[in-house]
């Protein structure tokens, strides 16, 4: 028979598991006489049971669930939760009661629901079962305690409004006094984990311009913490960038050359490091140069970084002395407006619109377009005077602002800088230009410069379209040289005689290259002037190492000049 009762009982034994069934039961301290345990002596009517004692720390526990009934062991079910039979009273004893050693009877019950497993109920005769146990209850819900609200930090950029910070650096902003003393860093590679070359060949040549340095160290640097909300997310991240580099000591001016041999020998960069904060900005601005399969072009990233801190510090302008509402134009370099347009404007009139009488007394009609200068286009930003020229009419000449000076090289005549900047300049004749009724008509145009900036920086523009062969890269050699000279050629009339020499001269601080021959793919590299060696550096990604000057102009099979970056000799 007891074999019998093993075989049903191994078949027939259902298991307490504590995903649908809940026991809670604390092991007695150690040394205790009393184990946990169930002893089933009689097995219930109708029911099935297996006899299992706990292991001596009181691991297991099963038997039939019909022999939880009133008894020291709680048991909770998920059905049984939420129905209406649940009653507080009914819950297991408190915490501070256990249930007596002495064996007490409990009367044999037939098959019942879960939740009936929440019940009292009355003896009734029958066979007896006993159980010795020693457990408590489950212990009470812990009272939740709300956490410390975090500041939630957001990615993209907030309007100033929603900003708290944003008046200080506006104040800031508006008293800030640009200094162009060239400073001394210890120089830092920037590690390249994607393609981002064209980046931290930006950065470099931006990190080597001493005004834009300090105009970024003067303002705070504020952690995400502290910060959670920010309308400026890219004057932030260039606070910080920054803020990676440190200063070196500047040899004395008797010693210098001598200094900077010696120092040129002992130079240690400093530790790489990766500006994952500068590249999240293409994101966070949502710029077209984030764009998957997208050729990324250094000239076209100088653009948007230039013209974001722009415009974020226009915004900041405003919260001091808000304008009138007018028409917004973006600073930096723009497309042409079309000669139907300018026709159209100059016959509609415009506020920003003045006759000027010029050489032999000609009258021409000079529009600008709205503009509001920051700290920014202090640095970088200059402005050329358009003139359209047309029979029998007036002239009509337009302002415009610009960050990077376009230079076209493609003509086979164009072999320097020097050339670049007087074909820039040259009239140049209209074809198949037509007014409103539709007769042709003869048109020509000259841009000049009127106004130059204390940073010039000059694009060669080597990818070019071709109808045949699509984009492609101009390879051919383009002498530039350390010390250039804006000549008087290349003003607007009305300047001339009002910028001196020492404003139109600039000298060479940092070089942008574009490696390979093809205008879809490539490599960028930078050359930069370090005040501290009185010599240059040649920075690709994460290595730098000292180079002389001749290597910075000197013409190479392997690479070729796309961004020259000039500062004013009468601020050095």
């Amino acid at each position: 028979d007891d074999d019998d009762d093993d075989d049903r009982t191994a078949e027939q034994t259902q298991t307490c598991r504590l995903t649908h069934l809940e026991l809670y039961c604390h092991p007695l301290e150690t040394g205790s006489d009393s184990t946990l345990r169930t002893a089933v002596d009689q097995p219930c009517s109708n029911s099935e049971s297996t006899e299992n004692y706990g292991d001596s720390n009181g691991q297991m526990l099963e038997t039939s669930i019909d022999f939880f009934v009133d008894s020291g062991v709680g048991l909770l079910t998920e059905e049984g939760i939420d129905s209406d039979q649940t009653k507080l009273e009914d819950a297991p004893p408190t915490a501070s009661t256990t249930v007596p050693h002495s064996i007490t009877p409990l009367a044999a019950q037939p098959a019942k629901s879960w939740a009936s497993l929440f019940h009292t109920s009355k003896s009734s005769s029958g066979p007896v079962a006993y159980m010795e146990s020693k457990c408590t209850p489950p212990p009470p819900s812990p009272t939740v305690v709300p956490f410390e609200k975090v500041p939630q930090v957001k990615e993209g950029p907030v309007s100033v409004s929603d900003d708290p910070e944003a008046p200080r650096i506006a104040e800031l902003l508006n008293a800030v006094k640009l200094i162009h003393k060239p400073v001394s860093l210890q120089p830092r590679g920037l590690i390249n984990k994607g393609n981002w070359c064209y980046i931290n060949a930006t950065l470099q040549a931006l990190v080597a311009c001493p005004p834009m340095y300090h105009l970024m160290k003067s303002i705070p640097m504020f952690e995400k913490t502290d910060r959670p909300y920010t309308s400026t997310p890219m004057i932030d991240s260039f606070v910080r960038l920054m803020n990676e580099f440190s200063n070196m000591p500047l040899p004395s001016k008797p010693k210098q050359q001598g200094a900077a041999d010696k120092s040129i020998k002992d130079i240690r960069p400093g530790v790489p490091f990766e500006p994952t904060y500068i590249y999240k900005l293409l994101t966070v601005i949502k710029s077209s140069l984030s764009e998957k399969g997208r050729q990324e072009d250094a000239e076209e990233y100088l653009g948007f970084i230039l013209n974001g801190l722009h415009e974020e510090m226009v915004a900041l302008k405003k919260m001091l002395s808000p304008p009138a509402p007018k028409n917004a134009v973006l600073n930096g370099p723009e497309p042409p407006v079309s000669f139907e347009d300018e026709q159209d404007k100059e016959e509609e009139g415009s506020e920003d619109e003045w006759e000027q009488v010029g050489p032999r007394n000609r009258i021409s009609v000079t529009r600008q377009a709205d503009f509001v200068p920051t700290a920014i286009t202090d640095i970088f930003g200059g402005h050329i005077r358009s003139v359209v020229y047309q029979m029998s009419s007036k002239e009509s000449a337009t302002l415009q602002p610009f960050f990077t000076l376009q230079l076209d090289i493609q003509s086979e005549k164009i072999r320097t800088v020097q050339d670049a900047l007087e074909s820039f300049v040259a009239r140049e004749s209209v074809q198949g230009y037509t007014t409103k009724t539709k007769q042709e008509v003869e048109i020509s145009r000259r841009v000049t410069l009127e106004e130059l900036p204390p940073v010039l920086v000059l694009h060669l523009k080597r990818f070019v379209f071709e109808k045949t062969g699509g984009c492609q890269k101009l390879t051919k050699t383009i002498e530039y040289p350390i010390d250039l000279e804006i000549s008087k050629d290349l003003l607007s009339p009305g300047v001339k005689s009002k910028i001196f020499k020492g404003q139109r001269t600039y000298r060479l601080f940092a070089v942008v290259y574009h490696h390979g021959n093809s205008a879809t793919g490539g490599h960028y590299t930078t050359d930069v002037f370090q005040i501290g060696l009185n010599g240059w550096l040649r920075i690709d990604d994460q290595t730098v190492k000292v180079i002389n000057q001749y290597q910075v102009v000197k013409p190479s099979a392997d690479r070729t000049a796309y961004l020259l970056y000039y500062r004013r000799v009468d601020l050095l």
